[in-house]
């Protein structure tokens, strides 16, 4: 079975919910059609900065 974008997020960045940081890359539009990536696609895996927990909470609720 190939992978899938929360399973590529989960093994690099330690959490599935990063899925979306890899489906914004633009060097992965073209991916976006893809649930289960086949043998040999290679997914771009952008750098994206660190945020604790309550960085996406709005104020009113930190």
């Amino acid at each position: 079975m190939g992978d899938t974008w929360d399973t590529i997020a989960l093994r690099i960045y330690g959490n599935v919910l990063r899925a979306q940081d890899l489906m914004e890359a633009r060097e992965n539009r073209p991916l976006l059609d893809y649930q289960v990536f086949p043998a040999g696609v290679t997914v771009a895996i952008p750098e994206i900065e660190e945020t604790t927990a309550t960085d996406d909470l709005p104020e009113w609720r930190k």
